[in-house]
């Protein structure tokens, strides 16, 4: 209960519907004693919580909260610790639920999932929220016992959208509360509060011409509820539409701020064959129908709902699943989880040839995304250890062409990238790897990883426009590109690749918004030919300063790393190669003709110029170089060997033991010399795939 000694002042407030802004009902922050107690929130035991009458209380927390909003949820057990911490300081914490979509017993389910005790009821009719003036879940209020808001906005940094600290380094909440229980002026009194906005009740006008029924459930089913409904990771529904009208400012604005649909390729260039790109009259549509306020319409004009598949969404089922371990993880209720690696040892005694692959994640609720990598056999003559699949929400990889596949040699072993994202409870997760095989007689092209880096660079301080340029040192002349992957860290502000032609360069692919949150792999519409193609080269943007929301330190200079905090300039292609030089037959490459077929027109078409692909041969003084550089990198007591702990990360599990001949855990020169035979040529400032895919 909260109590005010100032019952005279009597204010009023402000709703303007159109704008969807707010103005509370306070001058220079005092709340008026009247207008509070009348005020009753609707708790989940029955009890209402009136907010007027607690003297023994020196400041009350008023925590705006949501039951489905991700940073609501990341927030409830922090504001449970700082409730317990200062209980016994006379502070008291009330949680207030103003969505409209929020119903009581989503509201019990919240407290008893995130652990909260302090009371929690539903402000219905958002008279609270007007009255505070609040926006934003989570936004909390400090009020002293006169009626003075003291402060109000965020409690810390740790979260924004899209980006989640390893823990706050501004304390905003505890601050004020600490500087207020001795009598001093908190060191903010403001600060901006970054979350979902309150879901508003809204007056629909009269004239109207845009409906859910008609145009709006039409809109989210080919943008949003593939992610956004019942067991998928978006963390709220978008089927329904007392949820959608809850939501629906929320939507207008991330997509306005290009945060959603997750896509952050120019469509300018090549034709994408996954792109999530929002049409422009979509967006217009869902705009206006939020500013008319989200009339419903005529239920006859309602669409079937959509048949989403459930399970796996490969063209037939499964010849093999793989479990990631025969453990469930078990994701912390909130806070930062580094990239999490399980080794699956699959037990071919054969080359397997894959033709479709999917990630099925155990528990899409904090399955951020999984990349599945081949690890080679210990003394494989392997030349490439590529992605076998990867699940980022809202995609899925295409399937190959016909005749296309990739091949697993036998005794390789598979390492599942788990990326998790907490979501304010405790969670358990076991991600499945679904294969699909085809007959080696059948494959006519072997898919292949390639990869290109650049690590020579020093990105200077608080520099916001970075540019590292590189070059993928080698690709196949007679391959054909399928997809692109840029990778870099929470720096990383965008990304373009191009081809150097006879006479022209071309832009194959830009991101103008590159985001570390979602690691994309571009897939062509249609395979693209190397055969003319003279050089690949790439640029990756980096944006060192303060505002990069994502940037651990913008005083820091910035180089080649692992970790996130430090960088990467690195790009990851998929290339297709054919595996003789006698095709079935050529077809007319037209755009009826199978995707497969036109490639073997390709295919016709350059064997008839006379081109064909020299085979690699062993550069004797480029091994020795690599051998050199390999220990100069990795042997950092200097002693001559290369040990597991020297190595990064990913290095140890993809490299370690296939380089390491002689099992006597630490690796020699002969054997570093051996591995580069077995790669045959190496460019000067070779790096290995393998060591660049820790994050």
């Amino acid at each position: 209960m909260i109590f005010f000694k100032h019952p005279k002042i009597l204010l009023c407030f402000c709703l303007i519907v159109g704008s969807g802004t707010f103005s509370p009902s306070v001058s220079h922050g005092w709340l008026d004693q009247e207008s509070v107690s009348k005020i009753q929130l609707d708790s989940p035991t029955g009890r209402p919580i009136r907010v007027n009458t607690d003297p023994s209380k020196e400041l009350h927390v008023l925590c705006f909260l949501g039951t489905e909003c991700p940073m609501a949820k990341n927030y409830g057990p922090k504001l449970e610790r700082l409730a317990k911490r200062y209980e016994d300081d006379g502070v008291q914490f009330i949680g207030v639920m103003s969505n409209v979509q929020d119903s009581l017993d989503e509201v019990s389910s919240y407290k008893s999932e995130h652990g909260v005790t302090f009371p929690i009821g539903k402000d219905h009719d958002q008279k609270m929220a007007n009255l505070l003036g609040a926006t934003r879940t989570p936004e909390v209020f400090v009020i002293d016992r006169s009626g003075k808001i003291r402060y109000q906005g965020r409690i810390d940094n740790q979260y924004q959208p899209g980006v989640a600290r390893k823990e706050a380094t501004q304390h905003d909440l505890s601050d004020a509360l600490d500087a207020l229980l001795i009598d001093q002026e908190p060191p903010q009194t403001t600060t901006l509060a970054t979350g979902c906005l309150i879901g508003r009740n809204r007056s629909t006008v009269t004239d109207f011409s845009v409906t859910y029924c008609q145009q709006i459930v039409r809109v989210l089913d080919r943008n949003c509820t593939q992610c956004h409904r019942k067991n998928e990771i978006g963390p709220f529904r978008l089927d329904d539409y007392q949820e959608v009208i809850g939501w629906g400012e929320m939507c207008v604005e991330v997509i306005d701020e290009g945060r959603m649909p997750p896509w952050h390729a120019s469509d300018d260039h090549l034709p994408l064959a996954n792109s999530r790109e929002m049409s422009d009259e979509d967006k217009r549509l869902l705009k206006h129908w939020v500013d008319a306020g989200m009339p419903f319409g005529d239920a006859s004009d309602l669409p079937p709902p959509p048949e989403w598949v459930e399970g796996w969404r490969l063209p037939a089922k499964p010849d093999l699943i793989l479990s990631m371990s025969d453990q469930p993880y078990e994701v912390p209720p909130e806070g930062t989880v580094e990239y999490q690696y399980f080794v699956v040892d699959p037990d071919f005694q054969e080359d397997r040839w894959v033709t479709a692959a999917e990630v099925l994640p155990g528990n899409a609720e904090v399955v951020h995304h999984c990349i599945v990598f081949i690890r080679p056999p210990d003394g494989s003559a392997l030349t490439q250890s590529g992605m076998v699949a990867a699940y980022v929400p809202g995609q899925l990889r295409s399937a190959l062409p016909e005749g296309f596949a990739q091949r697993i040699p036998a005794g390789s072993r598979l390492v599942f990238q788990m990326h998790y994202t907490p979501n304010g409870k405790p969670q358990q997760d076991c991600t499945t790897l679904g294969l699909i095989f085809a007959e080696e007689s059948k494959v006519t092209h072997e898919v292949i990883a390639i990869g290109g880096v650049e690590q020579e660079f020093e990105i200077p301080q608080r520099d916001p426009a970075y540019n590292v340029e590189g070059q993928i040192k080698w690709y196949p002349s007679d391959g054909y590109l399928l997809s692109i992957m840029p990778h870099m860290h929470l720096r990383g502000k965008s990304f373009s690749v191009n081809a150097k032609r006879p006479d022209t360069h071309e832009v194959l692919l830009e991101v103008p918004s590159y985001d570390f949150n979602w690691q994309h792999s571009y897939e062509l519409q249609t395979p693209l030919s190397l055969a003319e193609i003279e050089s690949l080269h790439f640029t990756a943007t980096f944006d060192n300063s303060s505002d990069n929301p994502f940037n651990p330190d913008p005083d820091r200079v910035v180089t080649w790393g692992d970790q996130t905090w430090q960088e990467m300039a690195v790009v990851f292609l998929t290339v297709a190669l054919p595996r003789t030089e006698s095709l079935l037959h050529a077809v007319t490459n037209n755009d009826e003709a199978p995707m497969s077929s036109r490639v073997e027109a390709a295919d016709q078409k350059m064997l008839a110029s006379g081109k064909t692909l020299a085979k690699p041969k062993e550069d004797t003084e480029a091994v020795m170089k690599f051998t050199k550089y390999y220990l100069k990198r990795f042997d950092a007591n200097l002693d001559g060997f290369i040990e597991a702990q020297e190595l990064p990360h990913a290095t140890r599990i993809f490299l370690f033991r296939q380089m390491d001949r002689n099992h006597d855990d630490r690796i020699d020169a002969d054997e570093i010399t051996a591995e580069a035979r077995r790669r045959r040529q190496i460019p000067d400032d070779f790096v290995p795939l393998s060591s660049i895919n820790d994050n």
